[in-house]
């Protein structure tokens, strides 16, 4: 006997077994990203409001942070044992302890070697090995750093942060380059290594140095190792990506006439990929040029310093010095390092006299310093030194008196309009919708992976114990993220579509991704005094660049033919780059946001020295009050939104 089904049964059933059916008959609006982005701010917005409304229970509301506080407990305790045992520990003794020493001693040694040569002698060694490598010109930008350096009254800071970046870039490569060679010619190894490649870039600076500071104390050894660390990935990437770049018929050639694999390796790759292996020397040099400056947090001493002391005491002229010496020393390693990669300027010197050049410049060189000996020349003279400070603070004071009341109605709009209440919306929303909110972003992005690995960095801030600070980090990102990308992509595009405009802004762009991440405060300080507000001015500033170089190349790089038929269909300008440009550069344009969102959080992170305050402020203090608990879990916490951010920005590409 047959039973009678009910109306609409059938249809339930076949869509339960059928879930694919349920979703074609949605309309078609609900399937579209921006909808389904619009649909979880909704129901973070909604959370938001219900939790205001309705008493919810305590564990539903603020993240516990019952587990945050034992795990802070247990790293002050592991803090605790390491200070105990420094010095009895066979981990400490016959190892990291004489890695410390070695470094600290490096970075000695080749101090008193440039103190040594007296300021004569290392401004003719500078000068004449920027000659022989990249030419007369960056041998006159040398000396001028040189000159800065004693001018301004920072001579010795100088030398001792060019100690220290010698014996970091020194250890960088020799680990770097030798692993980039086995990456490249292991695919093996390639592909092991890339994910530790990929998480040690993702990392935040600030994020590096809890760790060191654990095993290496306060001081210029844990400055050396984390810098090196620091500045390693270029160097095996850009290594690794030479010698796979090597022409095959050159390997298969060298290959067939019977060469062995380091004869293949001295003989073919490495002249083939030198070039290219500078390129990764020369973007070492520049992240170890950064992380030094950072590194004055754990007392790398030096320049940083000069700029942290200066910052804390909100003394603009100060700070401007220290970080035009910064510049000028970032400027010239540049140059001199880009020049050896391409040698357009190298001076034509005949083999024959290369040997007697090098030995005749050896002699100047010592005739200098000797001469300085003999003299009794005891560092830069303080009589050829100037105060610099006074007139930029009296510049500063006026520029203060002029827009100082604007500046601060724009700072106080943006904290009460903008930053308040989207730091109010990630806080005091329940944090389980939160963490939802964050997987489902990552579902509609990426697909399952990247909502697991996105819900999974947003909860572990909460786990860790600083869950309300990483909410707040997270909305001064969202909203520098948000100025940031809306004006890469409109710099951008007129870069793209104007020659003169691009030629123009080039050399402008250059120069401010040479410029180490700290000398962006100083300016947003000298603008907004300190606080959140200054820490995302020099945020969105110091992440322009790379979002406007790619939006740029994006563009330009689309087929010429594309173009040719939208025009031939009457297409107006505004519809070639709606429908046209911006679809098909799609892949930069993702990476453009990746890159200026990266680039940010790094920025708002060391925004705490100005008074930012949230994961960075946890660091600091963690790192001043010798609480390792609440600094490493801050550091944790700013590579989980690192990852977070990463992740997201990158899904679709990943999954396109």
């Amino acid at each position: 006997m047959a039973t009678a089904t009910p109306i609409g049964t059938a249809d339930t059933a076949e869509s339960a077994a059928d879930p694919a059916s349920t979703a074609r008959r949605l309309p078609d609006w609900t399937r579209r990203p921006g909808a389904q982005m619009a649909g979880v701010l909704l129901l973070l917005v909604a959370g938001y409001l219900v939790a205001r409304v309705v008493d919810l229970p305590a564990w539903l509301g603020t993240f516990p942070d019952a587990l945050g506080a034992w795990i802070m407990a247990r790293l002050d305790a592991v803090y605790e044992w390491v200070v105990a045992n420094r010095n009895a520990s066979p981990l400490f003794l016959y190892f990291l302890n004489y890695i410390s020493v070695g470094l600290g001693s490096a970075v000695s040694w080749i101090n008193q070697g440039l103190t040594a040569l007296s300021w004569p002698g290392v401004v003719l060694l500078g000068s004449l090995a920027a000659w022989r490598v990249a030419g007369w010109r960056v041998a006159l930008l040398v000396v001028a750093t040189f000159g800065v350096f004693g001018l301004t009254g920072l001579w010795n800071e100088a030398m001792t942060t060019l100690a220290l970046i010698i014996t970091s870039v020194a250890l960088a490569l020799l680990v770097g380059i030798p692993m980039g060679i086995l990456a490249g010619r292991s695919d093996r190894f390639h592909a092991l290594i890339r994910p530790v490649l990929d998480f040690m870039q993702i990392m935040p600076a600030f994020a590096y140095l809890l760790p060191f500071v654990l095993l290496f104390g306060i001081g210029n050894p844990a400055s050396a190792v984390v810098t090196t660390v620091y500045a390693i990935p270029p160097a095996v990437r850009i290594t690794a990506m030479a010698i796979r770049q090597v022409d095959p018929g050159a390997v298969e050639a060298t290959t067939s006439l019977g060469s062995t694999s380091w004869q293949l390796l001295t003989k073919v790759q490495l002249p083939m990929a030198k070039r290219t292996i500078l390129l990764g020397v020369n973007q070492t040099i520049m992240l170890a040029v950064s992380m030094v400056v950072i590194a004055s947090v754990i007392g790398a001493g030096g320049l940083g310093d000069a700029i942290y002391d200066a910052l804390a005491k909100v003394n603009v002229g100060e700070a401007f010095t220290a970080g035009l010496a910064i510049v000028m020393l970032a400027i010239a390693m540049d140059r001199v390092t880009g020049a050896a990669g391409h040698g357009a300027h190298t001076p034509d010197i005949p083999p024959a006299l290369r040997i007697p050049t090098l030995l005749g410049g050896g002699l100047v060189v010592a005739l200098g310093a000797v001469i300085a000996w003999m003299l009794d020349v005891d560092g830069w003279p303080d009589a050829w030194s100037f105060d610099l400070a006074s007139p930029v603070n009296a510049v500063n004071e006026q520029i203060q008196a002029t827009i100082g009341d604007a500046s601060a109605a724009a700072g106080t709009l943006l904290l009460e309009w903008v930053l308040n209440p989207l730091s109010a919306l990630l806080t005091q929303t329940p944090w389980v919708i939160v963490v939802l909110c964050a997987t489902a972003i990552g579902a509609v992005v990426g697909g399952w992976r990247i909502a697991a690995t996105a819900g999974l960095s947003i909860l572990a801030t909460g786990l860790l114990g600083v869950w309300d600070n990483s909410m707040d980090t997270l909305s001064q990102v969202l909203v520098a993220a948000a100025v940031t990308i809306g004006l890469g992509v409109v710099i951008g595009v007129l870069a793209a579509r104007s020659d003169v405009f691009a030629a123009i802004l080039r050399p402008i762009l250059d120069a401010m991704q040479t410029l180490p991440p700290f000398v962006y405060l100083i300016p947003a300080v000298a603008l907004f005094s300190v606080g959140r507000v200054p820490a995302l001015a020099a945020a969105v500033v110091f992440a322009l660049p790379p979002v406007i170089r790619l939006v740029n190349d994006g563009i330009r790089g689309v087929s010429g033919n594309a173009m040719e038929a939208a025009r031939s269909l009457g297409s107006t300008s505004w519809q070639l780059l709606t429908k046209v440009q911006l679809p098909l550069a799609r892949s930069s344009l993702l990476l453009a946001v990746n890159q200026g969102i990266m680039m940010v959080l790094a920025m708002v992170v060391m925004g705490a020295l100005v008074g930012a305050g949230s994961l960075g402020y946890d660091v600091v203090f963690g790192l001043a009050q010798n609480e390792l608990g609440l600094g490493l879990t801050s550091g944790l916490a700013i590579v989980c939104l690192g990852l977070f951010l990463d992740r997201v920005t990158q899904g679709r590409k990943s999954n396109a």
